[in-house]
């Protein structure tokens, strides 16, 4: 069919124009073009087409079809356009494994790169905005048509894509139809942030005269174009079919009345053809909306010459067209006239032999339309089994959304319910809905029986760990009935260790591997080293060491990417609970990243950032953390997204930042990932008053977030908790309760909170009256802190300001030692301090400014001097506060204030605050 001129469309067309120029202008995004089918969408597109490859834009094309699979339209554009011979190195590492499930000769084999907690769409979503920066390298429209029929991952995909391309110069052009039952995907598309959307209605009679005019070329009268167009009802294609057949037919069918709906035309052209053409036909409508001319023959029971006259016969009768050398229908609304036009009783029987002919040629890519046509000819069980084995394969490639809905398509055939259930838990599970996955659990539970029972019960209580619901998921185990199965004994284990049990996780995580070991299976061998590393790094780091490190070597031996990770992140704790630096953990990193496995690459990278913290300060991880911070929000990794908001926000409450501070501790509350977050907002706010040397302050802030943390003995082994118990000691506040506690925990197996515990002992001792045994304290404190030297420098503080105050050791070489440290280092709260004390130990040191001035303070005209004052005015002190700080008179500091809101232009104490936020930012 010869390309219609478009009539009728200027304000669409005008949209097209301006979205094209944007997005080669670089701001992209989604344009989807709704309407019904015939109104004109395909040819909209042609427009778009023909713009962009006007504006030298590169141009990919792809097509939604009936049941063609996860992200069918958009792996067709990717093909076409070359992706599949573009060399991987091009994009980068972390998205290539995600790419594998689009493009055949990018899978890695080592794992597909989905992974629980991390949308795999989102990811997947990323990485095709990096494919196409590699493919193409400049503007681009990427066509997608009839995504009615696109799967519910590829419209998810779309939706990250409408965001994400809005500084991108690349326009996804998308079309659908917008009056198929069952387009709640494709309306929530078209209603999403970013998504423009041009509705094209029907014609009216003048735009439809005018249309069929060009179309008949002069060859019709205007009173045969006013009859056809009274029949087309405002439908383009309709009008357009209707010119044709009128003009085809007119020698011979003068008498003949022209049809009324499409339905009809097809009819009228239908009955044309001979009746094995027609059988032929047929067979092909239902078959699906590409017809497959070597499917048919053992469908129709004819050879292949005779379905090949066949086709001939329906393209001469202008029901086929040859489009991209391909023989298809003229229009989907074709087709769908041909099978409506089937009795039920046959469209199930042919419905029947297509899907027998699909299974019988052992391709994967025809299952699921085998599955739809067994459906329609009432093969309940056949097609419910097919549909489970497509939702479990597209869960382990990451295609959850079309999971679930194969798994709705296997629960509507009414068979196999629990076996349904039963995928249906773990593809709830894996999207993070785990209360959608226990629910429907549940409400399958009394009907399943025997081994289908026993495995939705495994099943349930693997998503109650999930969910942390610990008493829940030892219920399901036990419910479960199945003591023999490694599940069952690795489920209690982990529902123990969570539960803060760990004498009976520890048995059980030891009876778990022996099990794991006996089976021969390396993946649940894995998980059971890995529980029993975790409990043993509570008591026996060496121990923990060994379980980590098998699993890691069990993993790598056996291709599990996501196991050897886990193993390696493990690993890596432990090293850093021995020594506060790891090797494994960068491995962990780049094995993660290179498998796509974002969510633990950016896991490992949390647990480096507080490497980082103790030895280089807070300010040293803001930049890594923050990048980090904002891939994870844009691909909704809940966990990384809460570890790197709160290093952020320890960054912004060591730079004196209150609202920046807040701000980040905002986005850790936001993120979800973690039920009570008190403790770690308690450690941030903490912080500044700490830098400060509000050690009372400090003390109440930290306190009150960590004295619940202190009882559950398989919390993370955080330096505050030797910060709590030394601050408690050196204020004097329940100091010996707080030593004994951290005593018996876990957490004091780490030697930066081992060296606090040494310092609050030395402290004590000092303090009663023992300096020998304070020195020695001490010294056992110095050799556990060395390898961490900011953390070093911070705690000794304390401790040091203890030994002036009580007499004991010899502080002032090193306050004089770490004063210029902390002047190096740009700390100029600690350098204050550390000068107080020099000045109270009789040992003073000039009066000088030094505290580093930023550049943006600096070009206001800052001095250092005005930057010690200002730097505790934004802490919240007052003048009289400031000046006995500094030493200095309360006038000067008050000539220094006023300075300084001249300066930087502020009326008060408050606008000077918000002004060195903006300026140090």
């Amino acid at each position: 069919m010869d390309a219609a001129p478009l009539i009728g469309r200027a304000e669409a067309v005008t949209a097209v124009r301006t979205a094209v120029t944007r997005a080669a202008e670089g701001s992209g995004g989604v344009l989807l073009v709704l309407g019904e089918a015939g109104v004109g969408k395909s040819r909209l597109l042609a427009e778009a087409v023909g713009l962009a490859r006007g504006d030298r834009v590169d141009v990919l094309c792809g097509r939604a079809t009936e049941s063609g699979g996860a992200y069918r339209p958009l792996t067709e554009a990717l093909l076409r356009g070359g992706a599949d011979d573009l060399d991987p190195g091009t994009v980068p590492r972390s998205f290539r494994a995600a790419l594998g499930r689009l493009l055949p000769g990018w899978a890695t084999g080592g794992g597909d790169g989905s992974e629980p907690s991390v949308d795999p769409v989102l990811v997947l979503g990323e990485a095709v905005v990096r494919l196409l920066d590699a493919l193409v390298g400049g503007p681009c429209l990427l066509v997608l048509e009839d995504l009615h029929w696109a799967d519910a991952d590829t419209l998810a995909l779309l939706e990250y894509l409408a965001g994400r391309l809005r500084d991108r110069p690349v326009l996804v052009a998308a079309s659908a139809r917008d009056d198929e039952p069952g387009s709640a995907a494709v309306d929530r598309l078209a209603t999403g942030p970013g998504v423009r959307t041009l509705t094209l209605s029907r014609l009216g009679p003048a735009e439809l005269t005018t249309l069929a005019g060009v179309r008949a070329a002069g060859r019709l009268g205007e009173d045969q174009l006013a009859a056809l167009v009274a029949r087309a009802d405002g439908l383009p294609l309709l009008v357009e079919e209707l010119v044709d057949e009128v003009v085809r037919t007119a020698p011979a069918a003068t008498s003949t009345p022209v049809p009324r709906t499409m339905t009809a035309l097809v009819r009228r052209r239908f009955a044309v053809l001979d009746p094995v053409a027609q059988t032929c036909l047929r067979a092909a409508a239902v078959a699906g909306t590409d017809p497959d001319w070597a499917l048919l023959p053992p469908v129709v029971g004819q050879p292949e010459d005779v379905v090949l006259a066949a086709a001939r016969a329906a393209a001469d009768a202008h029901l086929l067209r040859e489009a991209t050398g391909q023989l298809c229908w003229r229009h989907a609304l074709m087709r769908e006239a041909v099978v409506a036009g089937l009795l039920p009783p046959e469209r199930a029987a042919l419905a029947r032999r297509v899907a027998d002919a699909l299974l019988a040629r052992g391709r994967d890519e025809d299952a699921a339309r085998a599955a739809e046509l067994l459906a329609a000819g009432d093969e309940r069980d056949r097609a419910a089994t097919l549909f489970l084995a497509l939702a479990r394969r597209d869960r382990t490639t990451g295609a959850l959304r079309r999971a679930e809905q194969l798994l709705d398509r296997a629960a509507g055939t009414g068979a196999v319910p629990a076996a349904v259930a039963i995928e249906r838990v773990t593809v709830l599970t894996a999207t993070g809905r785990v209360g959608d996955a226990l629910d429907a659990g549940v409400a399958a539970l009394p009907s399943a029986t025997g081994e289908l029972h026993a495995e939705l019960c495994l099943r349930l209580g693997r998503t109650a760990v999930t969910a942390r619901q610990w008493r829940d998921a030892e219920a399901y185990v036990e419910r479960a009935g199945r003591p023999d199965d490694p599940r069952s004994l690795l489920l209690a284990a982990d529902a123990a260790f969570g539960a803060g049990d760990v004498e009976r996780a520890d048995g059980l995580a030891t009876a778990a591997v022996t099990r794991a070991e006996r089976s021969g299976e390396p993946a649940p061998l894995c998980e059971a080293l890995d529980i029993a590393g975790r409990v043993a790094r509570l008591r026996s780091p060496a121990a923990a060491r060994a379980a980590f490190a098998r699993a890691a070597q069990v993993a790598a031996e056996h291709r599990l990417v996501p196991q050897e990770v886990a193993a390696l992140i493990g690993l890596g704790t432990v090293e850093l609970l021995e020594r506060e630096t790891s090797e494994a953990l960068p491995r962990a990193r780049e094995l993660a990243a290179a498998a796509g496995l974002l969510g633990q690459a950016g896991a490992a990278d949390v647990v480096l950032f507080d490497g980082v913290l103790v030895q280089q300060g807070p300010r040293a991880v803001e930049a890594p953390a923050r990048v980090l911070h904002d891939r994870a929000v844009r691909l909704h990794m809940p966990e990384v997204q809460a570890g790197s908001a709160f290093f952020v926000a320890l960054a912004r409450a060591a730079s004196g930042d209150p609202t920046g501070t807040e701000e980040a501790l905002g986005r850790l509350l936001v993120s979800g990932a973690w039920p009570d977050v008190g403790p770690l907002a308690a450690a941030v706010r903490a912080l500044p008053l700490l830098l400060a040397h509000d050690l009372a302050g400090a003390n109440t802030v930290l306190d009150a977030g960590l004295s619940g943390l202190v009882q559950h003995r398989v919390a993370a082994p955080l330096h505050q908790f030797g910060l709590w118990a030394l601050l408690r000691t050196a204020v004097d506040d329940r100091g010996a309760a707080a030593r004994e506690v951290l005593s018996g925990l876990p957490a004091v197996l780490r030697p930066a909170n081992r060296g606090a515990l040494h310092y609050a002992d030395a402290i004590a001792a000092g303090r009663g009256g023992r300096p020998d045994a304070a020195a020695a304290h001490f010294a056992r404190g110095e050799a556990d802190l060395a390898r961490i030297p900011w953390l070093h420098r911070l705690f000794r503080l304390l401790v040091l300001e203890a030994a002036v105050a009580d007499g004991w050791g010899d502080p002032v070489p090193l306050l004089r030692r770490d004063l210029g440290e902390h002047e190096r280092a740009g700390d100029a709260p600690l350098a204050r301090t550390c000068r107080d004390l020099l000045r109270r130990a009789g040992a003073p040191t000039r009066r000088r400014g030094t505290t580093p001035v930023p550049g943006g303070l600096r070009a206001a005209g800052v001095t250092s001097r005005e930057m010690d004052v200002l730097t505790l005015v934004v802490t919240g002190l007052t003048n009289a506060e400031i000046a006995a700080r500094l030493f200095l008179s309360p006038r000067t500091v008050e000539t220094h204030v006023a300075g300084l809101l001249a300066k930087l232009g502020a009326a008060d104490r408050g606008q000077l605050r918000s002004r060195v936020a903006a300026l140090t930012r």
